[in-house]
């Protein structure tokens, strides 16, 4: 019986793939340059005047494979262009959006968002574009709006969003809603906790601003609460399957985003090869490359957007 779900479950999924998955995979040539690559993505070299590598126009396709699906998308297509020099490759996205959305602080708010994401073994058998499977992990390229906004990479905690810039008239009351942050991080030691129990609750004047106000997400080293642990607007990933996106210990993937013209073009760049494993790394000359776009005005996020299957990036 197991294996009857098993073989229906297959044959649906299969079909699911006809309806939804374009015609034929597209192969992305990047073109190899003997200088610096540039990581603004409106620098002359990736238009026609700068010698512009050759774009493709990739179909997105509805996620409708795991919950939350997502029938109809907003982004139907991305352009992708592809450059490579003796040290780094670079990948730059570019498409429509008619409105810019970088601020993720009230509830109602959603992000703009981009991913391209890599089998970690080149050398096997492609991995599911499901982000991958178990022992076929991926390896995936987020980019982020906000974080591009808040300076990742180059600007501190100070560069972050929070309610007060949204509320702009709001106020606190003295009821002591905050505490201090621990400064040492968070060691349960018999002599932390005595330093715990001395300390008074306080109003924080700047709020968020001031981050001497008690934040458990920075006291815990979480990339998602501390700007200074981002590399850049773009966030390194592994992925094994749905649910099991997980963010690297080594965070080393360059990026950058300009919105213009009703348009977002992102570039993402990367050293050919790293010392982490859990890296794509690129040696043979060809790789597997998927695409993911969210536009944030249409309340995408997580499993709700437009996606990809594998299509073929050449770097020779």
């Amino acid at each position: 019986m197991a294996s009857l779900k098993a073989l229906v479950w297959a044959f649906c999924f299969f079909l699911l793939l006809l309806m939804v998955a374009p015609a034929g995979a597209v192969t992305i040539e990047a073109l190899r340059l003997k200088k610096a690559i540039p990581l603004n993505p409106s620098d002359p070299f990736w238009s026609r005047t700068g010698g512009q590598p050759k774009p493709e126009i990739i179909d997105l396709m509805p996620q409708m494979i795991t919950n939350p699906m997502w029938p109809n998308p907003s982004t139907k297509w991305v352009m992708v262009q592809a450059a490579i020099n003796e040290e780094d490759i670079a990948i730059r996205l570019e498409w429509v959006d008619a409105t810019r959305n970088d601020i993720l602080v009230q509830s109602q708010q959603y992000r703009d968002q981009a991913a391209l994401m890599f089998p970690v073994d080149q050398q096997g058998p492609v991995p599911p574009f499901t982000m991958g499977a178990e022992g076929e992990p991926v390896n995936i390229w987020q980019w982020k709006a906000t974080w591009d906004k808040e300076g990742a990479g180059q600007a501190g905690n100070e560069m972050m969003q929070d309610i007060e810039d949204q509320y702009h008239y709001m106020a606190m009351g003295s009821g002591s809603y905050y505490i201090y942050e621990p400064d040492e991080g968070l060691k349960l030691t018999d002599e932390r906790h005595k330093h715990f129990s001395e300390r008074q609750t306080f109003i924080d004047s700047g709020m968020g601003k001031n981050e001497g106000v008690y934040n458990p997400g920075r006291a815990t080293g979480n990339i998602l609460s501390d700007n200074t642990l981002r590399h850049s607007p773009v966030e390194d990933l592994n992925a094994e399957g749905f649910s099991t996106l997980t963010t690297q210990a080594e965070q080393n993937v360059d990026g950058y985003g300009n919105w213009s013209n009703n348009r977002w073009a992102v570039v993402f760049k990367r050293s050919l090869k790293t010392g982490d494993t859990n890296d794509t790394q690129f040696v043979g000359g060809k790789t597997a490359i998927a695409f993911a776009i969210w536009n944030g005005r249409n309340k995408e996020r997580n499993g709700q957007k437009g996606v990809t299957p594998f299509h073929d990036l050449v770097y020779r």
